[in-house]
């Protein structure tokens, strides 16, 4: 009998540890009328150099910061403190135990380069989250998102050695937002809109305004990333919509009954749904380029010449290969493709359709998008065959 009770008292020990490690982080507290206190964890070693400057920063920021409450760790001296950095990070889906690593509001930021930087955007990202917290009564899924984004982007910056000139910096994170997208369905959208026209005016008509929308989601995106995953999930009808006007005009071109008014109609809705859900990849660079130039001592006239260069030279990728193709598809070469084009369009706007209805989610998805791409390229130009006949 005894044995069984110390067997059972065993037991019952173990799943009370077990409840109190499940227990989800506290990440506020709230007293009185809308006074919110935020809890930062803040993970160190005492081996490591940036840890010291986060940890000055913190305790300066804790001084002239009353709603702030921080509770520090020291990894390598305390194994209760590695114990609770693992909790946090299996709760994050990470696995690296990269110091120094502050936790707040949902969100991991890794690594401390100077109060002026890391520091600064630090502070915007506990004072939002604050803001936040009073204005919806909750830590919400909206705030949580920014957040997340915007400490990926901060891991960038604070991970920078040199300090590039202003011209050098912009210009290639704006390259690298161009070249490194989520997926490939915005770039198959593109060309399966070209495809599908024949007339030299319509082609750069339909190429312009795809590019000038993305463009205007891209910059709204990255200018007032609050609002837009405030809005972003009102776009779940508006997708499905979007999807079945896809497959319907689709038929349309089949049948060639298709209307030019119409096909322009498309040609924004497609180009506002591919690109508002594949904005929503935690690595964006262009929120790096934003908590870059939070941080730079700029003009208003200034800001608006940085943001523009910098949405220009994003969208040049998409200008040059317009041209380009209106250029190019007038060879007698490429002329003779005319068929396997128009079938290729027509099954990447039907898979971007579908997509669209069942979980648009998926076009943010790299490798879907890749071996969609593909493989539907392969069948497209199978199908011509058949379709010429």
């Amino acid at each position: 009998m005894t044995t069984t009770l110390r067997i059972f008292f065993l037991f019952l020990a173990v799943c009370i540890n077990l409840c109190a490690a499940d227990t989800p982080s506290v990440w506020y507290t709230s007293k009185g009328d809308k006074e919110v206190t935020i809890n930062v964890e803040l993970f160190l070693s005492t081996t490591c150099k940036y840890c010291h400057k986060a940890d000055a920063f913190f305790t300066e920021l804790q001084a002239n910061t009353p709603w702030l409450h921080v509770q520090r760790y020291v990894i390598n001296e305390d194994k209760n403190a590695l114990t609770r950095f693992n909790q946090l990070l299996s709760e994050q889906n990470m696995y690296d135990f990269s110091v120094p690593s502050v936790f707040f509001c949902n969100s991991r930021w890794i690594g401390f380069a100077s109060n002026q930087t890391t520091g600064k955007d630090l502070l915007r990202g506990l004072t939002y989250c604050k803001n936040e917290i009073e204005k919806k009564g909750t830590l919400s899924p909206v705030t949580v998102n920014v957040l997340k984004r915007w400490a990926h982007a901060n891991l960038f910056d604070s991970s920078m050695i040199e300090k590039p000139s202003a011209a050098k910096y912009i210009g290639t994170i704006a390259l690298m937002d161009a070249f490194n997208p989520c997926a490939f369905f915005c770039l198959a959208g593109f060309f399966a809109l070209l495809f599908l026209q024949e007339e030299r005016k319509n082609q750069f008509m339909a190429g312009i305004l795809f590019i000038l929308t993305i463009g205007g989601v891209h910059y709204f995106q990255q200018a007032h990333a609050s609002t837009f995953f405030g809005l972003f999930s009102l776009l779940r009808v508006p997708a499905v919509l979007t999807g079945l006007f896809t497959f319907y005009l689709a038929g349309q071109f089949y049948r060639k009954r298709s209307s030019t008014h119409l096909f322009f109609l498309l040609t924004f809705l497609l180009a506002f749904m591919i690109q508002s859900y594949q904005q929503t990849c935690i690595m964006n660079w262009s929120y790096i380029f934003g908590q870059w130039l939070y941080n730079q001592q700029l003009n208003n006239a200034q800001l608006i010449v940085y943001q523009l260069a910098y949405q220009g030279i994003y969208l040049l990728f998409l200008f040059i290969t317009l041209v380009l193709y209106i250029l190019l598809i007038r060879m007698e070469f490429l002329a003779k493709f005319r068929n396997q084009l128009n079938t290729i369009g027509l099954l990447y706007i039907m898979a971007i359709g579908l997509l669209l209805i069942i979980y648009p989610l998926a076009l943010a998805n790299l490798a879907l998008s890749l071996i969609t791409v593909l493989v539907l390229f392969v069948c497209g130009w199978i199908l011509s065959r058949f379709r010429g006949q």
